[in-house]
């Protein structure tokens, strides 16, 4: 349940705060991308990071994709970093490439970390594992 809340307060807070904006401009990728917003959303003792990627098409009026953590210990980020986002690790190397089959093309698309310990998320350690995450 707190996950869905989580996912509001996190876009609600993206709408309004520029202050977690990414310029890509800065980024030691090798090539032009788009911005994205990435920071921590707080909520009670915890910090969950998140990293917003606005949809290429229309954000106005794209869906909102919300990914979370795939497991115990796996970081949204590998997805994004890996396959989902517009830029990816090249395999082997520690260089980026574009990725033309990104999911923010036609949607606007939020990763969650979770729970406290996986990631960037910051707060209170809690014990992670099945029961934790179900």
């Amino acid at each position: 349940k707190w996950i869905i809340l989580l996912a509001l307060l996190a876009t609600y807070t993206i709408a309004v705060d520029d202050g977690d904006w990414v310029d890509p401009f800065l980024l030691p990728i090798g090539f032009a991308a788009r911005g994205f917003y990435a920071g921590y959303q707080k909520y009670k003792d915890k910090n969950p990071h998140y990293v917003y990627t606005p949809s290429e098409s229309n954000a106005g009026k794209d869906p909102l994709v919300v990914i979370i953590s795939p497991g115990p210990g796996c970081s949204a980020l590998h997805g994004w970093l890996y396959s989902k986002g517009e830029f990816t690790f090249t395999r082997n190397t520690t260089s980026f490439r574009h990725n033309p089959h990104n999911w923010n093309k036609q949607a606007n698309v939020l990763y969650l970390e979770g729970p406290v310990g996986v990631g960037f998320t910051l707060g209170s350690e809690e014990k992670v594992g099945d029961d934790v995450t179900q």
